[in-house]
């Protein structure tokens, strides 16, 4: 199922709405490369409230549009951003 990830952008952690007006909690955690000072990256995590869909583990940056399949491909995570 291709659902939408309405995410506010000017939140980190948070509980979303997904287009089915289901929700869940998206969550993002700093990670660093090396400890000579490596780039860093953030691991963003989704799971859905109740277990109604299947989560992801995602590392990198999200943006618009960008389709995320979730960990056994049952669901795919369009991005979407809003202002709420």
């Amino acid at each position: 199922m291709r659902l939408t990830l309405n995410i506010n952008a000017n939140l980190g952690n948070q509980e979303v709405v997904l287009s089915d007006n289901s929700y869940g909690q998206l969550s993002g955690i700093r990670v660093f490369g090396t400890p000579a000072g490596g780039a860093q990256v953030i691991q963003w995590t989704f799971t859905s409230t109740g277990h109604k869909h299947e989560g992801f583990v995602f590392a990198g940056n999200l943006t618009e549009g960008l389709v995320i399949n979730s960990i056994n491909g049952k669901d795919q995570y369009k991005i979407h951003f809003v202002t709420e």
